[in-house]
């Protein structure tokens, strides 16, 4: 086999998906609370364009 091949898995899509997966396992480590589906959206930086990024907390807990 040829060494040529140092970057066979490099998979940028997929190295997103798991740096997204990783935001959401951070900001549940650190919540005493299921997130809501449009908060785990938000986190993602996806749902609807009125959606503003949070942290995942409702101001009244902060």
């Amino acid at each position: 086999m040829s060494d040529d091949r140092t970057n066979d898995l490099v998979d940028g899509a997929l190295a997103d998906e798991i740096e997204l997966v990783s935001d959401l396992v951070v900001a549940a480590s650190t919540s005493t609370r299921h997130f809501t589906p449009d908060e785990v959206d938000a986190l993602l930086g996806i749902g609807t364009e009125d959606t503003e990024p949070t942290t995942g907390l409702d101001d009244t807990e902060v």
